[in-house]
């Protein structure tokens, strides 16, 4: 189960600090006084330079408390869990992944009780994980976890894990048997208004919990897509099935003398469905194996476009699972296409197929009103899926039309951690202020400047603060996301300055302390009035420039953080110098390609740093393309199952067409013999094929206007019933019909009536 705060003063109903909701005392409080879990776990997320086992590596690690993976159900491949003893200050034991241990570390069976240097510290490795353990399950996957003992250990006497009003870690547990999540949430509950009112400064709007499976956490965002896709699948698969059992009843019609035969021969009924069925689960299950084949080919190709967040992304494979899956659907697709067929052929008279012989003949009209149903039925199911993947399509476009407040091309990004234990903050304030112009000399740069969060990144902080003039009861506060520019950062971004400066070198620990907001910050907190010259209290520290006043003497426009789709939010940025709090990341504007300096970068972060490994080297154009990438998977997908069912559709109306042809083929060339025009031959085929393609997107129609609905979240600037697409799609869908409807027609239109007559 993971659990969660609920913030009755947001409407949000969670509140994100770091990428987490609970502060250590808190999640302490919760571990001890619960009685509905049998285990409580935190972690939250840490960046690590890994030395001393060769170039030194940038990994992705976690915080854990001691019954982390205890909780998950899960121990160490080699040496031993976390326990109690971890969590003591100062204690730094470290669990490593299978892939670094064997990465780094060559699968060495002596890597228990090893010291390894991290960030400059020694962690002493207790355990190696199974190969294939990713949790939490996020991209890049965690390399490492360690246990709370550095964050209990601090020199001045504050460690994180006695701040109670730092939210960010992220809180799992396990309940105890026959303990309902409604239960855990009502004794949570009550320990969080406790909290509430000892606490009052920094708990005072926690006042519950919510609690929910952890599976619902990891994919409950993604539900919805993947249920759109598979449901997809299945209207391909019904469209198929359609198709194959129409080409199977025109088959059909062709055998009836020899199911007579077999039949005169003494197999009954049962015998014959059977024989049909077999044939019909060959058909299926050979198609199958192509399907499977296509799909190891076609894999790598399509695991290049799934997002990068797509819980369990790196184990998508064909393995057994897969096969089963794949042997099941074609064996019950052979079975649901071949029945009908079969047991309509069955029921087929022997001296009547006997009469008819070889001849041509006309069906009945139940054979061509089943015929007929399944045309309709493939038309509709079509229209659905083309509706679908144009309201995506539409949505998308709508999407890469956003302004993200800020110029992208020609950007380069690149993130560098700089260790505490080696840079304090005045050292990585000098490290920032010596890399600087040795980045700005190199070809082709046009500015730089760095900041955090990166614009797009999801990431960010929420910081509480006052506005002077403007006092609050006790324990209310402002919030606001809260964000570090160095010196530069709006003009290398070219976010507009609306009004007074941006940070200069000089606004330093030493000057005056300062911020600077955007437009919606602005609009918020200081309407109808100027906020420059204005003073806001952030409640953050470095340690160095203490919680104070800060002069706001600036305001830039909004540029969206989060991603394209969501809304700006009020937010003011503190100068690096002034706020050094972490290592901000760097932002390069070039005149020509920016990944050409890539190169050069690292190496002039290597003269200053050796030891320092620069990561997650991109472009602003592919961190804008990542921003979509949910978005263009979903349309893509969706697109390419359209466009089959599309084609299987013509397919379908072609065949039957075609079918129609040859069975009136007699009666057309005495037409035409007696006089009939070709124009009207023509007219008679193409009418009877639009007609079916009318009445099937009509029920399209009607079926997508409740259909859609469920698209509604997943679209952006675009109603579920979009005329536009309603449109569009419908003229793709009768043009496609027209085409598939006229090759059937011309060739009628073009039958040699003595040549007919004199084969008939």
């Amino acid at each position: 189960m993971s659990v969660g705060v609920r913030n009755d003063r947001l409407a949000a109903g969670e509140v994100s600090a770091f990428g987490g909701a609970y502060a250590y005392p808190d999640f302490f409080d919760w571990r001890r006084q619960n009685k509905t879990f049998s285990w409580l776990a935190s972690y939250h997320d840490t960046d690590f330079t890994l030395a001393g086992a060769g170039e030194p590596k940038h990994l992705v690690g976690y915080v854990v408390s001691s019954d982390f993976f205890r909780i998950l159900g899960i121990a160490p491949v080699l040496g031993r869990d976390f326990n109690s003893d971890d969590e003591k200050p100062g204690v730094r034991s470290l669990i490593l992944s299978h892939t670094l241990w064997e990465s780094a570390f060559g699968s060495s069976s002596h890597i228990i009780g090893r010291a390894v240097s991290l960030d400059n510290k020694s962690y002493t490795v207790v355990g190696v994980m199974a190969k294939g353990f990713e949790f939490p399950i996020k991209n890049p996957a965690p390399m490492l976890w360690t246990s709370l003992g550095d964050d209990a250990f601090s020199r001045d006497g504050h460690p994180l894990t006695a701040e109670r009003g730092a939210h960010f870690l992220s809180v799992i547990g396990r309940l105890k048997p026959g303990v309902t999540p409604r239960e855990a949430n009502a004794d949570l509950d009550v320990i969080a208004r406790n909290l509430a009112g000892q606490y009052p400064d920094t708990n005072m709007h926690f006042v519950g919990a919510v609690v929910a499976p952890q599976l619902d956490r990891m994919v409950g965002d993604k539900r919805p897509a993947l249920r759109l896709l598979f449901a997809a699948v299945g209207f391909v698969l019904l469209i198929a099935c359609a198709n194959v059992a129409g080409l199977l009843l025109a088959r059909a019609s062709r055998r009836r003398p020899e199911i007579a035969i077999r039949s005169a021969l003494g197999a009954n009924r049962r015998q014959i469905i059977v024989q049909l069925l077999v044939e019909s689960v060959l058909l299926g299950v050979c198609g199958g194996v192509v399907g499977v084949l296509f799909s190891v080919a076609l894999l790598r190709t399509l695991l290049r476009l799934i997002p990068s967040d797509l819980p369990r992304v790196s184990q998508v494979s064909v393995d057994g699972t897969v096969l089963l899956f794949a042997t099941a659907a074609s064996i019950g697709t052979g079975l649901l296409f071949g029945f009908l067929p079969a047991f309509r052929i069955s029921r087929v008279a022997p001296s009547q197929a006997l009469r008819d012989g070889g001849r041509t003949v006309t069906a009945g009209r139940g054979h061509h009103r089943l015929q007929n149903s399944l045309v309709i039925a493939e038309t509709a199911l079509g229209f659905v899926l083309l509706i679908g993947s144009g309201l995506l399509i539409h949505s998308f476009v709508r999407i890469l039309q956003v302004d993200p407040g800020f110029d992208c091309h020609n950007l380069l990004t690149a993130s560098l951690s700089l260790p505490e234990s080696r840079y304090n903050n005045a050292q990585q304030v000098q490290f920032y202020n010596q890399l600087m112009p040795l980045l700005r000399a190199l070809p082709g740069v046009e500015s730089i400047s760095a900041g955090w969060p990166l614009p797009l990144s999801g990431n960010g902080m929420r910081i509480t603060f006052d506005i002077e003039g403007h006092p609050l009861p006790e324990g209310d506060q402002n919030t606001a996301r809260a964000s570090i520019a160095y010196p530069g950062l709006f003009h290398t971004l070219r976010i507009p300055l609306l009004h007074g400066r941006e940070f200069q070198v000089t606004d330093d620990a030493k000057a005056n302390p300062v911020a600077i907001v955007n437009r919606s910050f602005a609009n918020k907190y200081f309407p109808g009035i100027d906020p420059v010259g204005k003073h806001i209290k952030p409640s953050l520290s470095d340690g160095t420039v203490k919680d104070v006043d800060r002069e706001i003497i600036g305001i830039v426009d909004d540029a969206k953080e989060d991603g394209l789709t969501k809304e700006v939010t009020p937010e003011y940025y503190l100068p690096f110098a002034q706020a050094v709090i972490l290592s901000p990341r760097l932002m390069i504007r070039t005149t020509g390609d920016p990944a050409a300096i890539t190169a050069a970068l690292r190496a002039q972060v290597a003269t200053l740093d050796r030891n320092l490994p620069l990561y997650e080297v991109m472009t602003m154009d592919d961190r804008v393309s990542r921003s979509a990438a949910e978005p263009r998977f979903q349309a893509l997908l969706l697109s390419c199952f359209a466009a089959m069912a599309l084609l299987l559709s013509a397919v379908g109306l072609y065949g039957l067409l075609s079918y129609l042809v040859a069975q009136r083929t007699l009666e057309i060339g005495v037409c035409i013999a007696l006089g009939a025009q070709r124009g009207s031959v023509l007219q008679m085929i193409l009418r009877r094929g639009l007609v079916l393609a009318a009445i099937g997107l009509g029920i399209g129609i009607v079926a997508s206007l409740s259909v859609t609905r469920v698209l509604n979240g997943m679209l952006f600037g675009v109603t579920p019933s979009d005329p536009f697409t309603f449109i569009a799609v419908s003229v793709v869908l009768l043009g496609v019909s027209v085409i598939a409807s006229s090759i059937p027609a011309v060739r009628a239109a073009k039958l040699d009536p003595m040549a007919t007559l004199r084969e008939q």
